[in-house]
């Protein structure tokens, strides 16, 4: 037997671990539902089956989830945030539970959401379960391995096509932590809020934690949108290196840190990288903006990179 958590109740109850084969009915469900995927669910909608079993099939409930009481800790009840198998296609998920009559709107919640549902007046999210590119690179060092080149272009162009849209201030960086690797290949990227955001100074570099500021935002210099490049050159070191170009590598001096950044002293870029990432990396990198690399040139760059790597 299995002891399973129903969050809506907020019970436990016990299931055996070898259940009665299923109907007709609902192995054909689950059949659908496996081809399609949980994550393109919605395509249900668009098979040649009458309406009612359409909506049959393409209806989740909390039955179609495990949520196992061992996998829980406390921050998943206070958060109402679960981790669970998905019944019908063997699936890890993660399932969220919205009070009822909360003030909420399904386009404001996370990009890995692939499904929602209603049950007893609760709105439940479904979401798959994502990888950061902190993680990535953790996993990376651990393994003894490195990043595709690959994945690193399709990287900087995600990040790219963020700051050119001009949504985020200069004084707002993008870290690594914030961006986020779907299943699917789909790149998602949630940067801090720009009100939340400030300016950052010496004393902001904390042992350990990386900075990605350029020298003119800790400088307090009026930046604008080369600040971006300079984050972008941050994120490919980290890329390439496995670790961030500019921290306290010594845990004792966090003024060393805001000290190399406003002198540009880069640490030495690993020699497994190709040229074209090198080359850009020391372009981003330059603590004088008025010689760094716009967002526009950088945009040039990898267009030139797309072209002769087709």
């Amino acid at each position: 037997m299995s002891r399973l958590y129903d969050p809506i109740s907020q019970t436990v109850f016990e299931k055996e671990d070898f259940p009665e084969p299923s109907s007709l009915q609902g192995l054909c469900r689950k059949s659908i539902i496996q081809a399609v995927t949980l994550g393109d669910i919605e395509k249900v909608h668009q098979l040649p089956l009458p309406t009612s079993i359409k909506t049959k099939v393409g209806a989740l409930s909390m039955k179609d989830f495990a949520i196992d009481v061992e996998r829980l800790s406390p921050e998943n009840h206070t958060k109402r945030c679960y981790p669970a198998t998905c019944c019908l296609t063997n699936d890890d998920v993660i399932i969220k539970v919205f009070p009822k009559n909360s003030n909420f709107h399904l386009s404001d919640y996370d990009p890995s959401m692939v499904a929602s549902f209603k049950e007893n007046g609760h709105l439940c999210c479904v979401l798959i379960p994502t990888q950061s590119l902190a993680e990535k690179i953790d996993k990376a060092k651990e393994s003894g391995t490195t990043l595709e080149h690959g994945l690193i272009w399709k990287t900087l162009t995600k990040v790219l096509h963020v700051f050119l849209s001009g949504q985020i201030s200069p004084v707002t960086s993008i870290p690594s932590t914030d961006i986020r690797y779907l299943p699917n290949g789909w790149i998602t990227i949630n940067p801090p809020d720009n009100e939340e955001s400030g300016m950052v100074t010496a004393m902001d570099a904390q042992i350990d934690k990386p900075v990605y500021e350029a020298p003119e935002v800790l400088g307090r210099q009026n930046p604008d949108s080369k600040a971006h490049s300079w984050n972008l050159g941050c994120l490919l070191y980290e890329m390439l290196a496995l670790e961030p170009a500019f921290y306290d590598r010594s845990g004792v001096n966090p003024f060393s840190v805001f000290m190399d950044i406003m002198q540009g002293n880069l640490p030495a870029i690993p020699a497994s990288a190709s040229q074209s990432l090198t080359d850009l990396v020391n372009r981003c990198l330059v603590s004088d903006s008025a010689n760094r690399l716009s967002l526009q040139e950088i945009e040039d760059v990898i267009i030139q990179h797309n072209s002769t790597n087709l």
